[in-house]
């Protein structure tokens, strides 16, 4: 057993604003982490190679097919070989962050944290280990924003105890209504359409947009407007102010400031790029 243990603090990995840290790493003999305890709730899975964790002074083998839950108690550090790097994904989150989504979400039901096994790994079965290929993808978005930690650890007990809705992760009634969202006739209505489109109430949807898709309704109503308007610049001559308009926008400030928020780009760059002959 390691001499000493470090502690480790969840400010020391993540920049201002984010609201998680979350990596894939591959790791050896030679980088492995310090043994070490910290401030904030952990979790990884491995995503190929072998490799141990050392858990409490108690060693332990690690391959690919276990979600491992780690307590801020907890002492560990995870190692594979030189001649074998072991990919892990980690996530570390603030431990009110945890408490947050279970007082709100699952109030009645054991703490996982709590009551995992005595290795504290959780086995993973086929649909589980798909959907955290798609969760993967969400965590690593840019700004590691709230609603995916948020979206994510609602998922989590799902992804435990199975069986995941992984064949089909989102409810056909959220997509009908997100197809049925991306035209100008829904756009004026906001996420008041999106509800109705939905044929559930706004906190239903809010929450089932969270869960399955790591969004709030505003995020996906202000994609679908983007993406309409997108659309508009490249293809047609029709005035920017125009455009907002059909999006339910008729402060062209706010439609400039989404719009560069998603592409990156003024509308009018925008379009002189996808289309050099046409003037805004």
């Amino acid at each position: 057993m390691p001499q000493a243990c470090r502690h480790f603090k969840l400010a020391d990995f993540v920049q201002p604003g984010e609201a998680y840290h979350f990596a894939q790493t591959d790791l050896t003999a030679s980088n492995a982490a310090l043994y070490h305890d910290h401030d904030f709730h952990e979790l990884f899975w491995v995503g190929q190679g072998r490799g141990e964790h050392l858990l409490n002074g108690r060693p332990l083998p690690l391959a690919p097919g276990r979600m491992h839950l780690i307590r801020p108690r907890d002492r560990h550090h995870v190692t594979g070989t030189d001649a074998a790097p072991l990919r892990i994904l980690n996530l570390a989150f603030p431990s009110r962050s945890w408490a947050e989504v279970r007082r709100r979400y699952f109030a009645r039901d054991p703490d996982p944290f709590e009551h995992s096994p005595p290795d504290r790994a959780w086995p993973l079965d086929a649909p589980a280990q798909a959907a955290l290929e798609h969760w993967a993808t969400r965590l690593a978005a840019a700004g590691r924003p709230r609603v995916a930690l948020d979206g994510f650890l609602m998922e989590l007990p799902h992804l435990l105890h199975g069986p995941v809705r992984g064949a089909k992760p989102v409810p056909e009634w959220l997509a009908r209504a997100r197809r049925e969202l991306a035209g100008p006739e829904q756009f004026a209505g906001g996420t008041r359409a999106l509800a109705r489109l939905a044929g559930r109430s706004p906190s239903h949807v809010a929450r089932a947009a969270v869960r399955w898709l790591g969004q709030t309704p505003t995020a996906l109503v202000n994609a679908a407007r983007m993406e309409y308007s997108a659309r508009q610049l490249a293809d047609t001559a029709r005035p920017i102010m125009d455009i907002a308009l059909d999006c339910g926008l008729n402060n062209l400030s706010h439609f400039y400031a989404l719009f560069r928020q998603r592409y990156g780009m003024s509308p009018r760059r925008y379009r002189l790029r996808a289309h050099p002959t046409v003037r805004a």
